[in-house]
């Protein structure tokens, strides 16, 4: 309304469109600036981990595993292997174990006999025997006993595994004596096992 006034009270003023075109014009390649559209925020999902009991390490998880028992003037050495992934046992799955024992540190003048080899399951909650086999075996060096043993399913839950092993044997007193004291030896194989919600 004021540039009408102001245009009527003026000579020479043509209109009020050429008023208002008397602007600065734009420079080249310039565009009227827009305002951005603001950005709508985003709906973010937080996932939290959960964070699962992890499975501890086992012995077999390599396949294999000796273990080195002194008894007086001789050494015994227990292999024990498998073929089995030791790494997804369960209670209730199937195990495959070798064993292998043989008689290190002594000369092989004095005979030694394995009377019995006995293997005997401990989940914590029930004990089983897993294997028993007795007899005269004839492990003077180099002479090794090897067997396989194949352990029940362990009783539901249960987290490790406890393998005793014990190997009566009967050394000889001196070479040709034909007489013999007895040493018994203990070793244990302790297998870790997935529970539910467990990881490797």
């Amino acid at each position: 309304m004021a540039a009408v006034v102001l245009c009527g009270s003026l000579s020479g003023c043509s209109s009020f469109s050429e008023l208002t075109s008397s602007s600065k014009p734009l420079l080249p390649g310039t565009s009227t600036p827009s305002a951005s559209p603001s950005a709508s925020p985003s709906a973010t999902t937080t996932v939290e981990a959960v964070k699962l009991p992890a499975r501890a390490s086992g012995p077999l998880d390599t396949g294999t595993v000796t273990h080195t028992i002194k008894q007086g003037t001789f050494t015994v050495q227990l292999t024990y292997w498998t073929s089995d992934n030791a790494k997804l046992y369960t209670a209730e799955s199937q195990k495959t174990i070798n064993i292998s024992a043989h008689i290190e540190d002594t000369d092989s003048t004095h005979r030694v006999r394995l009377t019995t080899f006995q293997v005997t399951q401990d989940d914590g909650t029930a004990r089983a025997d897993v294997a028993t086999d007795t007899g005269k075996f004839d492990v003077t060096p180099p002479y090794p006993y090897n067997t396989v043993v194949t352990l029940p399913a362990a009783t539901t839950g249960a987290k490790t595994l406890a393998l005793t092993v014990r190997l009566d044997l009967l050394v000889e007193t001196a070479p040709k004596s034909n007489s013999y004291y007895r040493s018994t030896a203990l070793d244990t194989l302790t297998l870790p096992l997935l529970t539910n919600g467990a990881t490797q």
